[in-house]
């Protein structure tokens, strides 16, 4: 007899072996009891939690013998006819193979035909969202009123490609990623019931690595035993090649903690293809150590080992808030360019973790503000004056003294423009001095112009009202067509203009992978279109990098990048 892998021998039955999917069998179950099944299901969720499975125990119970009942008997002919797939009324299709109009057109025809043995013929479309557009149109009056003997089925992990029109005629049930302690328990069963002796701690790595997968965590688990056999260390598992252990990735994350680029390096595991896989686990074990620093140790939301849970606050208090979640959203980012450079994505990994770690990127907020106010303080004091120092009450402190020539006088017909009023520090009168003068802040009492003059410039002009509103639609909008190019433009862009029917999009900080998804014709193109949905008129859409402006390098810029040991990269 042939070997049957876990993921099918310990695949559930009936509805009380189904793990982790409480709510929807507790749904199917009542429907079935109170007698109020309706002709056609869509259960959707991520790979390997059981979408397939819930549509075929449904199936058998719809049509066991002693029936329809929540608990098939499985002794009956139909219930055996369904676990062994030979049912002639249970018709499994797979979407992927079968998208076009004349499949559905098959189907359709067949429907009409009363089941052969069973009280029902039912059909199980696998990976639906496969469907051609065509082939949706075709199936819609069919789903909409099928003869009372049919029911539809559906699988898939993506409901988002599934026409509306679709989802209106079927009872949409989500399948949740299963639980880590769930997936462990499970496995602890299935390795008891196999004569399986496996190290403390076996089980619980493979239900992390399975990332919410029951089915994952089987066919690792099949993997393990055939490389070492029935007595699996812990140790082994670094040898399956998929993603990291959590030792990995701590021994990562204190390397990019302690800026040192060589140990980090070092530490990172060759991944040989499954960088993608790593990089999702880094960055799960990141988003839990923030959940753990904000919320606490004994949150739910963290299924980790207690002493695991106490290591992440250790590090995350260490590192601060911000760090990590400045860590989440470049970790983040690189996820989403790893999809669109697949073939570099060793270097895109090392690229964003020594980017990470380097040391000038990371100085928190409060720091930067001390460094500022001693800044303002030491200028002051070389200048003659008191330093305007930021405070609460800063709205009723007197201008800081400026010894720089008052501006000559103006007309009384020519008003100087209140903007020129704050504008910068003019230079001093003495040719040698070496020191910049404090920038006169605005008492209280200045009154606010009522409308401020255009002033000729080659910046784009301040943000209009409604600007940033529409902005955040726009990119709303956008991420339901292409996540990484809305997440490049949220990160990187900022929208400077938007009149007279062409938006300016200013973009910074550009990395080579975001520029050529940005500047992609069909990207472009299909920007311009959401922007003119959201603002509704056309719109032309421009997009300026900004990366290679570089403005005048004044004194003032000269002594702050000197302050804070720095260098001018972007002086636009």
């Amino acid at each position: 007899m042939s070997y049957l892998v876990l993921a099918r021998k310990y695949r559930p039955r009936v509805f009380a072996d189904m793990v982790g999917q409480e709510n929807v069998a507790q749904t199917l179950r009542g429907a079935i009891t109170d007698n109020r099944v309706g002709h056609a299901y869509l259960f959707s969720g991520p790979r390997g939690t059981g979408k397939t499975t819930t549509a075929r125990i449904f199936a058998k119970a719809l049509n066991c013998e002693r029936g329809p009942t929540p608990d098939p008997c499985g002794e009956c002919e139909r219930c055996r006819a369904a676990d062994d797939a030979s049912e002639m009324d249970i018709i499994e299709i797979d979407a992927a193979s079968n998208t076009g109009v004349d499949d559905v057109r098959l189907l359709r025809d067949q429907v009409a035909y009363a089941p052969m043995r069973a009280r029902h013929k039912i059909y199980i479309i696998d990976e639906v969202h496969m469907l051609s557009r065509g082939a949706f149109n075709a199936f819609l009056k069919t789903l909409e009123e099928p003869p009372a003997h049919v029911k539809f089925l559906f699988a898939t992990t993506d409901p988002q490609k599934v026409p509306e029109t679709i989802l209106s005629r079927c009872q949409v049930l989500k399948l949740a990623p299963i639980a880590e302690k769930t997936i462990r328990a499970r496995l602890d069963h299935v390795f008891s019931a196999e004569g399986v002796h496996a190290e403390t701690g076996v089980t619980e790595e493979l239900a992390r690595r399975a990332r919410g997968g029951m089915r994952d965590a089987l066919s690792l688990a099949d993997q393990l035993l055939s490389l070492v056999g029935s007595e699996p260390k812990l140790a082994d598992i670094a040898r399956l090649g998929e993603g990291g252990g959590v030792e990995e990735f701590e021994r990562v994350v204190e390397r990019i903690a302690a800026h040192d680029p060589k140990g980090l390096l070092l530490a990172l595991p060759e991944t040989s293809g499954s960088e993608g896989e790593y990089l999702s686990g880094l960055l799960e074990y990141v988003r839990a150590a923030l959940v753990v620093f904000v919320v606490g140790e004994n949150s739910p939301l963290v299924a980790e080992a207690p002493e695991r849970t106490r290591s992440m606050r250790t590090f995350a208090e260490k590192l601060g808030l911000e760090r990590l979640q400045n860590w989440l959203e470049e970790l983040i980012v690189a996820r989403e360019r790893l999809r669109v450079l697949p073939t570099h994505s060793r270097a895109i990994l090392e690229a964003t973790l020594l980017d990470l770690a380097r040391e000038e990127s990371t100085v928190p907020l409060a720091e930067l503000a001390e460094r500022l106010l001693a800044l303002e303080q030491r200028l002051a004091e070389k200048g003659g004056g008191r330093a305007a120092v930021p405070h609460s009450n800063a709205a009723h402190a007197p201008a800081a003294p400026s010894r720089a020539p008052a501006p000559p006088t103006r007309a009384p017909s020519a008003p100087e423009p209140p903007e020129r009023a704050h504008a910068a520090p003019q230079q001093p009168a003495r040719a040698d001095s070496d020191v910049l003068q404090p920038v006169a802040r605005p008492t209280a009492r200045t009154p606010a112009p009522a409308a401020a003059p255009h002033l000729a410039s080659d910046r784009p002009r301040t943000l209009i009202g409604g600007t940033s509103d529409a902005w955040a639609r726009f990119l709303e909008q956008l991420g339901t067509a292409s996540t990484a190019l809305a997440e490049a433009l949220r990160l990187r862009g900022k929208l400077a203009d938007l009149a007279n029917g062409r938006a300016l999009v200013q973009l910074s900080n550009l990395r080579e992978a975001e520029r050529a998804l940005i500047f992609d014709a069909r990207n472009q193109k299909a920007a311009a279109n959401t922007l003119s949905k959201v603002v509704g008129t056309p719109i032309q859409v421009v997009f300026e990098d900004q990366s290679a402006v570089r403005a005048h390098k004044d004194e003032y810029t000269t002594k702050i990048a000197e302050l804070f040991d720095g260098r001018i990269e972007d002086e636009g």
